[in-house]
């Protein structure tokens, strides 16, 4: 698989559970007529079928496209055994290459879109963009869309287009990572953790409370630069006046106050 792939750096490793909890998109190509045990073209082949057989089969693009579409809304999915889920401690991974098969239960996900299907002339293969949601397995949806159309099938090419609310335009190469690191210019690549938080409204500390903020102490209205109406449970982003990020707070309405839940800057011990 390639495109887009966040990277957290120091302390916006605090995000990484909160940017895999995310939808995602991905531009896929499958093949019809081979099932294999990865589920992909790089795995070995459980089963195969003729390819006139194959085309009497699906009969038309028409029938591949509805089946595709088929798909959409919320659905079952059995996670493949080469995947890094954990079934009673064991990646499932590390057990398929032992040849040893886990009993896997069905979880659901949502397939929000299926767009811009393409299928070959000659119907052994079809591209289509996928926008679904945390958790789904690609290699699996094409194996599945195979299984209801009546012949194997396996996933031939992937490409995630989006993650985390970053797209491909977001995205660097490796290579582009390397040479603006030996420039020392590796800070230019970066994109600050808040821009990953815009979810939560912002506040603004003003001078006398940063010193709190430093210590990741409480805040009370006095110390926000503009006091306004705090909702119940509601996470901040806090900020300083001259606009620095500095943590996730929460409003404790029950003690009237915010307390941090996640700080990004060192704190003074």
């Amino acid at each position: 698989m390639t495109g887009v792939l966040p990277v957290c750096l120091g302390k916006a490793t605090k995000l990484v559970g909160q940017l895999t909890d995310t939808d995602k998109k991905y531009s896929c190509r499958m093949r019809f007529g081979i099932r294999t045990d990865t589920q992909d073209l790089s795995g070995e082949v459980l089963e195969s079928m003729l390819e006139d057989k194959v085309q009497k089969k699906l009969r038309d693009p028409g029938n591949v496209r509805e089946a595709v579409l088929s798909f959409v809304g919320e659905i079952s999915q059995i996670p493949p055994m080469y995947s890094a889920l954990k079934v009673d401690g064991m990646k499932l991974v590390n057990a398929a290459r032992k040849g040893v098969t886990v009993e896997r239960k069905p979880r659901k996900v949502t397939i929000y879109s299926i767009r811009d299907i393409v299928i070959s002339p000659d119907l052994l293969e079809a591209s289509f963009e996928v926008h679904c949601s945390k958790g789904t397995y690609i290699r699996t949806l094409c194996e599945d869309i195979g299984r209801a159309l009546g012949v194997p099938s396996c996933m031939e090419q992937l490409e995630r287009t989006y993650a985390a609310g970053l797209g491909l335009s977001d995205a660097v190469s490796l290579d582009q990572v390397k040479r603006f690191a030996q420039e020392n210019r590796l800070e230019e690549l970066l994109i600050p953790a808040d821009r990953f938080l815009t979810v939560y409204p912002s506040l603004c500390v003003r001078e006398q409370g940063v010193r709190k903020l430093h210590y990741g102490n409480y805040l009370y209205q006095d110390d926000l630069a503009e006091p306004d109406s705090l909702i119940r449970d509601q996470i901040y982003r806090i900020y300083d006046e001259n606009g620095m990020f500095y943590a996730l707070y929460r409003y404790d309405g029950k003690d009237n106050c915010l307390k941090c839940i996640k700080m990004f800057v060192d704190t003074i011990q």
